[in-house]
């Protein structure tokens, strides 16, 4: 098991990409600490855990709330007995077009898809400076989007595109510190943030005909956050079925 004795902490894990992540973390041997918005999807994320032989508990905490990010990471660690790796999934998506934007509706996807992710990459990042002594102190995972990559018109595509560069450059600042940032860059994954729900078709006009699954995502996740990965920083890892090629 590659994350065997890890200490993982998931942020954004009460469904979609975030659960599958944290499914696919503790087959792989880790401890793992939960954060969402909502405590009964988290613990019912937890209780499908409960097959394995790993430590889990939960936070609630919405990661626009970015005053509470360093006491989040402190807390976790508390309860794992310290804290390896940072998987940073929380986000969220409009569906507006550009001539119907809200400042409310662009504030929203901003505080939690940009700021959000840099006060909780921050927190990690120090947490990982202050308390791990050795060469990689700590890894962080974010989870961002193909629209990063491409011009877009409304607040979604905009804050990935920010997330991207943000991890290109705090890569850049940290790796040379002992923090590893790595970024996955999914297309559309069948999950609630896409209007997918079971039963519904997965056609999508990729190489494979279809959207991503989360545990596609997930599998990528593990590997980032295992220590086969600590030269890859920085830069997206698309997953997109070549839709960027």
């Amino acid at each position: 098991m590659i994350l065997s004795s890890k200490k993982i902490m998931v942020i954004g894990a009460s469904r979609g990409i975030g659960e599958a992540i944290a499914l696919a973390c503790a087959a792989e041997g880790a401890d793992l600490v939960l954060t969402g918005r909502n405590a009964d999807t988290l613990t019912a994320v937890c209780d499908k855990l409960k097959e394995y032989p790993v430590k889990t508990s939960t936070l609630v905490w919405d990661v626009s709330d970015v005053a509470k990010a360093p006491d989040m990471m402190a807390a976790a660690a508390a309860a794992m007995g310290g804290l390896d790796v940072v998987i940073h999934n929380a986000g969220v998506v409009d569906h507006e077009k550009f001539l119907a934007v809200t400042e409310e509706g662009w504030d929203r996807v901003f505080d939690i898809n940009v700021k959000g992710a840099f006060f909780s990459i921050q927190a990690a990042a120090n947490y990982f400076l202050d308390n791990n002594d050795r060469e990689v102190k700590g890894k962080i995972v974010v989870i961002s989007s193909e629209t990063g990559h491409q011009p877009h018109p409304t607040p979604y595509g905009m804050s990935k595109w920010s997330v991207m560069g943000m991890c290109q450059g705090m890569a850049k600042k940290l790796f040379k510190l002992g923090v590893v940032i790595s970024n996955i860059a999914p297309g559309p994954v069948t999950t609630e943030m896409m209007n997918w729900s079971e039963g519904k078709s997965d056609a999508w006009p990729s190489a494979f005909g279809r959207m991503a699954y989360p545990n596609e995502i997930a599998d990528l996740a593990v590997f980032l956050a295992s220590d086969k990965s600590n030269r890859i920083a920085g830069q997206p890892i698309y997953i997109n079925g070549g839709l960027n090629c």
